[in-house]
């Protein structure tokens, strides 16, 4: 167990900060493929910028009240590396001819998953969270049922079988919260 590492850092509770769970109301999914991994910065858990390539952009998921989840899991693996698995759970309202066209493509594709929580940390530093970072999402559960969740495609993205991250998720910060709210809203274009 030489690969063993050390907590560096106290668990603390600060009550001054108002803690509260749960999403805002829209996440930006990033096709892997239009990710310019050669920006992306990071610093520890800590995103300090996201670009796409030329001429690609994030689509927005969007929901009421609190029908989009994100969740993340800790990952043992006798002999290999911990890790976690996330996941991005979403609905597609619809069913016209396009709704079902992005239901095939979330089965084929894969993602990562930029969301807006409620919890936005002090000075709102920790108000955007990656999902998938590493090792993409993809579709692990798909379900449609006419008379059930109003005829919603209910669908869970997750991290593939036998790949992890290292972050039970990723924090987004480019510089500000508005310059990174910004980027976010315009579906992380500049």
């Amino acid at each position: 167990m030489s690969c063993i590492s050390k907590v560096t850092g106290n668990l603390s509770y600060d009550c001054s900060v108002p803690y509260k769970g749960g999403l805002e109301t829209k996440a930006v999914l990033i096709n892997r493929d239009d990710l310019d991994f050669t920006s992306v910065t990071t610093s520890g858990a800590t995103v300090t910028n996201i670009s796409l390539k030329a001429g690609k952009t994030g689509y927005s998921v969007q929901w009421l009240k609190d029908l989009g989840t994100t969740a993340s899991e800790a990952s043992i693996n006798d002999g290999g590396l911990n890790n976690f698995k996330h996941s991005f759970f979403g609905r597609i309202f619809g069913s016209e001819a396009s709704d079902v066209e992005r239901a095939s493509e979330l089965l084929r594709g894969e993602f990562i998953c930029v969301v807006e929580t409620k919890f936005k940390g002090t000075n709102n530093s920790a108000a955007f969270k990656v999902y998938g970072l590493e090792s993409s999402l993809v579709m692990s559960e798909g379900n449609y049922a006419s008379n059930e969740n109003d005829g919603s495609f209910l669908f869970t993205l997750a991290t593939p079988e036998n790949y992890g991250e290292p972050y039970v998720h990723n924090i987004w910060l480019e510089t500000s919260y508005s310059t990174t709210k910004t980027k976010f809203d315009n579906l992380l274009s500049a």
